[in-house]
């Protein structure tokens, strides 16, 4: 039997070895969730999670804030985005998100179950993204640089312009006043081009916004050139005014809306910055206050929040209550995770695997037995043979 045919899937499927939040094609969710393997460790912080957030949907908290710490290769890029497929909830290859932890018994916990399946219910907005691809070249600079790039995915995740604040908070007035497809439509009529395709170019086009504003009745057309005069500064918005935004929202979908943030490697943004510290204590704070556990802030670091916030001279007790929530993953399950995923044998192979140990297992013990005085684990019976071959149980060690 050559190797590629003893695997239950094939091997020369696409795997991705980088997960990167907010990245992947639609096609390959349904197999990344169908693969997910959910360990022991991520069961408990599977758990943790989820029973936390059940507190916003079924009352009211401030502690909305969720950690997620671990060191490159222990997958909190990838439960980052595994939550956001669960809170989104939708239809993926032929079912949902939460049907293939249930239908695969990835979690046996019924309570754990119900509390996923209560989130999956609970209408949501996921906005997931890389907080460095988000974030302007020279924003770190700025002390409100946090605030600015939730602004901007918060803004683009309701189909508002994310790169032109002005013209976002145009689009949102006009929506708020039910005239946002009367005005696309203005501006269509009296430029005879699309707005979605020609508002990043606004400095260019303000001739255009001005006709259509007017041409709606919508302002005078000195009004719309006042607006078209301020639009063009600088742009400022304070995070009380942020959250407020997002509870404006959230109070306009009703039902018991939520919104949730999912942000990749904010440790690395934040580094020892504490301006960029204190900005993110306050948009979590001010989140918390306003909106009450119906939007949340999740991130990952590869530092704990313990770690981060010992900041010299700042006192960051304040965040660290917020955060309330923290997943630390380790590294430990990985060798469990690859041989569930990639070297999950079909049971002719295992089978036969398990013969030839029995058969052979003194000369492969002989094979594979340095004597460096270094301990490396080898196969512990025929099944720990079958389930790791081709590789070597210390190798998982190696490797990483």
């Amino acid at each position: 039997m050559r190797i590629q045919e003893m695997f239950k899937k094939p091997i020369t499927r696409d795997i991705q070895g980088v997960v990167i939040a907010g990245q992947g094609e639609k096609t390959n969710i349904a197999t990344e969730l169908e693969e997910y393997v959910v360990t022991p460790e991520l069961q408990r912080h599977f758990a943790d999670f989820f029973s936390a957030y059940a507190k916003g949907i079924n009352g009211n908290t401030t502690k909305m804030g969720v950690w997620i710490s671990g060191f490159f290769g222990s997958g909190k890029s990838h439960l980052l985005k595994i939550l956001s497929y669960i809170l989104d909830n939708e239809v993926v290859g032929d079912k949902r998100a939460i049907d293939y932890f249930i239908d695969d018994k990835k979690i046996s916990d019924p309570m754990i179950l119900a509390d996923m399946q209560l989130a999956a219910n609970t209408p949501t907005d996921v906005i997931i993204f890389n907080i460095d691809a988000k974030s302007e070249s020279d924003g770190k600079s700025n002390k409100d640089a946090i605030v600015n790039v939730f602004l901007k995915v918060f803004n683009n995740s309701l189909g508002f312009c994310g790169a032109i604040p002005y013209i976002a908070d145009l689009e949102r007035r006009l929506t708020e006043d039910g005239k946002y497809e009367e005005f696309k439509t203005s501006y269509q009529k009296v430029t005879g081009h699309d707005w979605y395709k020609e508002r990043h170019e606004f400095l260019s086009k303000q001739d255009g916004v001005v006709d259509a504003l007017v041409d709606m009745g919508y302002m005078s057309e000195k009004a719309a050139w006042n607006w078209c005069d301020a639009a063009i500064g600088d742009y400022q918005i304070s995070i009380e005014d942020f959250a407020k935004r997002v509870k404006s929202y959230i109070d306009r979908m009703g039902n018991n809306h939520h919104v949730v943030f999912l942000v990749d490697e904010i440790g690395q943004y934040i580094g020892d910055d504490s301006k960029l510290m204190l900005n993110l204590q306050t948009v979590t704070e001010e989140l918390g206050r306003e909106c009450m556990g119906k939007a949340w802030i999740i991130v990952t670091s590869q530092q704990d929040i313990d770690s981060i916030t010992k900041v010299k001279g700042n006192d960051f007790s304040k965040i660290q209550g917020r955060f309330d929530t923290r997943l630390s993953l380790s590294s430990a399950n990985v060798d469990t995770v690859i041989k569930k995923r990639i070297l999950d044998k079909n049971e002719t192979a295992a089978q036969t695997l398990r013969l030839l140990y029995e058969q052979k297992a003194t000369i492969i013990k002989n094979l594979i037995v340095f004597n460096d005085g270094v301990e490396k684990k080898l196969y512990a019976n025929d099944r720990d043979f079958s389930d790791v071959y081709p590789f070597i149980p210390y190798q998982f060690n190696l490797l990483a």
